[in-house]
């Protein structure tokens, strides 16, 4: 199957889930201007901690309002297509069934089953903090074309890694549920600066639970804090993130049977 049909596959499943989630207009109007309000409890946060202190060393207000807005963007993405729970429950009851036969890979079918299609409203918002943000501190338009290209791979590999877990998470213990605890404490770790927490800890969310390499490195490069060598090392990490945990999901469907026999 080519990458092309895959995202024709993708891109039609989105399309009827959209109008399955519009099927109530306004339930589903609020619920995302909902989650565009929960967008700004960020800038809300680092706002207070910049009126009442000098804030974090080397990062100034409108830097961290791009951290932020980067970490609230990277997350929205994945909730809204990674439905861990989903994901798990229909393998404990064979609901998985039907979507393997179907001629699409594996990882495209179970993302293509839905996620949180509110997130697009946090996601909406994010970005306009971003755009804010960015043009308070005269950024240059090439250097933000790169940095959402690091971003853009960062946050496909950590889509993978999860898709992953998810699926063995359900191996261990036949759930995912504690991967959307996990995604909210990333929420927390990830509005602020990795440097801050010490080496063990920025180690541990770089090559453990990789969300340094979606959020705080493309940072860093934005600011020109890092070089371009680090810069293509950490996109070429991105890039093996991404391979070994595509090819760990397929690994781990090897062993699955219907309804958790």
């Amino acid at each position: 199957m080519s990458i092309v049909d895959s995202i024709r596959y993708y891109l039609i499943t989105q399309e009827y889930s959209w109008k399955k989630f519009f099927a109530f207009r306004a339930q589903s109007l609020l619920w995302l201007f909902y989650n565009a309000f929960i967008g700004f409890l960020s800038v809300i946060a680092i706002t207070v901690i910049y009126s009442v202190s000098s804030g974090f060393a080397g990062w100034n207000y409108y830097q961290m309002l791009i951290l932020s807005s980067t970490l609230g963007m990277v997350l929205s993405s994945i909730w809204y297509n990674l439905n861990s729970w989903e994901i798990s429950h229909s393998m404990r009851h064979g609901g998985l069934d039907s979507y393997m036969i179907r001629p699409y890979g594996l990882a495209t079918v179970m993302l293509s089953m839905g996620g949180a299609y509110t997130e697009l409203g946090g996601f909406a918002t994010n970005l306009a903090i971003f755009a804010y943000s960015a043009w308070i501190l005269h950024l240059s338009i090439l250097y933000i074309i790169i940095f959402f290209s690091v971003v853009a791979i960062g946050t496909y590999a950590l889509l993978m890694f999860f898709l992953m877990f998810s699926v063995l998470s359900y191996h261990l213990i036949k759930s995912s549920r504690f991967i959307n605890n996990l995604l909210a404490t990333l929420g927390m770790v990830g509005n602020y600066p990795l440097s801050i927490f010490g080496n063990i800890i920025m180690l541990l969310f770089t090559l453990l639970i990789p969300i340094g390499i979606a959020v705080y490195y493309p940072a860093e490069l934005l600011f020109g804090e890092i070089n371009i060598t680090l810069s293509l090392a950490i996109i070429a990490f991105s890039l093996t993130v991404a391979f070994i945990s595509y090819k760990l999901f397929y690994f781990l469907m090897r062993y699955y049977t219907s309804g958790g026999g």
